[in-house]
């Protein structure tokens, strides 16, 4: 019974096109920390240089899930003005907004790969990767928010009976109750190494891009999965 459901699930998570991408994704990042793995060995080098082809690949076609995806974005924009607490409908709505700019770019170089339009490849790929990033900072800076404003409530609805804990003990147990905050944590942690080490602000190897790559995508999936692990406007 239980087989049958988590099967049931992952059927779930691949006929959603997030799920599908992200699935891509998870591929992708894995080639890219497998092949750097195996640079480092003289007899890997022909494995490193297909997995190298396999990534770059795996890139192109998630382009494809991508297109139109802006709008989504927009439309989560345009839902997230109403939101009551002035921060987050900052955060989050700004956040979109640069996810959805992002991704119009990426539809542009998608386009540019298959010689439908002309532009300089290199600056419109910065361009992107500076609104990617800008929009994982914001989401960060969103948790981070949420994650203070649960911790204090924590530390208030504790000092009713008589304890106070840490501030660290408070943002433990604060994370504890909210697991789809803590998953939206890790994942836009690891995010941000990937479209920083493109811009050259972290100077990290592919390995580390590779794994921080292959944690985010797991988390992504997690909250596919599960509803109750994934952050409201997220």
């Amino acid at each position: 019974m239980a087989s049958s459901d988590a099967l049931g699930r992952l059927l779930a998570v691949a006929d959603k096109t997030s799920g599908r991408d992200n699935l891509c994704r998870l591929l992708q990042y894995a080639s890219k920390f497998l092949s750097w793995a195996l640079e480092r060995r003289t007899s890997g080098l022909e494995l490193a240089a297909k997995l190298k082809q396999l990534e770059t690949s795996i890139s192109t076609a998630r382009k494809l899930f991508r297109l139109g995806k802006s709008a989504d974005h927009i439309r989560g924009a345009l839902q997230t003005l109403h939101l009551t607490d002035v921060v987050l409908r900052v955060l989050i709505t700004l956040n979109k907004l640069n996810r959805a700019l992002y991704l119009m770019l990426d539809n542009l170089l998608w386009a540019a790969k298959m010689n439908l339009v002309k532009l300089d490849v290199e600056r419109w790929t910065t361009w992107a990767m500076k609104f990617w990033l800008l929009a994982i900072v914001l989401g960060l800076t969103r948790d981070l928010y949420e994650l203070y404003v649960m911790t204090k409530t924590v530390q208030r609805t504790t000092a009713l009976s008589g304890e106070q804990p840490s501030l660290h003990t408070a943002a433990i147990e604060a994370l504890c109750r909210n697991p789809s905050l803590a998953l939206d944590l890790v994942k836009n942690a690891a995010d941000v190494f990937i479209p920083s080490a493109k811009l050259e602000l972290l100077h990290v190897s592919g390995g580390v891009v590779g794994i921080m790559g292959v944690v985010s995508s797991l988390a992504s999936l997690i909250s596919i999965w599960n509803d109750r692990w994934k952050l409201k406007y997220s």
